[in-house]
């Protein structure tokens, strides 16, 4: 039963996670002015039910795993997950924001919504780096 949970969550980070590469990925490509912002948001709105998904897939299932909460780099863990999910929230907010920017280059965009989004962003990857690489070890040790 372990293994099958654990194979479910892996499933869910690799739905999850790589769908957030993918789309900060080609939101890259709209401010090196490669895709418009039109483009972007095409993938990243139906993007958001494979993130969404994987990640309830990875909450949930490692809840049914029970961590050892006693562990410090269980707790650390967790709170990264905790950023993720609230920082998502703050990232469907800044889409709804770049939603309103059609047809602006990401460098027109105002400073404080460039600032927000390349924060979020970057916030993003920190939280999921650091809570797949905790689980990593968590896992072998």
């Amino acid at each position: 039963m372990h293994k099958t949970i654990l194979f479910i969550h892996l499933v869910s980070l690799i739905v999850a996670y790589g769908t957030i590469m993918f789309v900060d990925f080609y939101g890259l490509f709209w401010a090196f002015g490669k895709r418009t912002n039109e483009q972007v948001m095409q993938i990243s709105g139906p993007a958001q039910v494979l993130v969404w998904g994987g990640l309830l897939g990875l909450v949930t299932t490692g809840i049914i795993m029970r961590p050892d909460l006693s562990r410090p780099l269980t707790i650390f863990k967790m709170a990264a997950v905790f950023i993720i999910v609230v920082n998502g929230f703050n990232l469907d907010l800044v889409q709804r924001k770049l939603k309103e920017s059609k047809g602006l280059d990401f460098w027109k965009l105002p400073k404080k919504i460039i600032f927000w989004s390349v924060t979020s962003l970057v916030l993003s990857q920190l939280a999921w780096m650091s809570a797949t690489i905790a689980g990593f070890i968590i896992a072998n040790s």
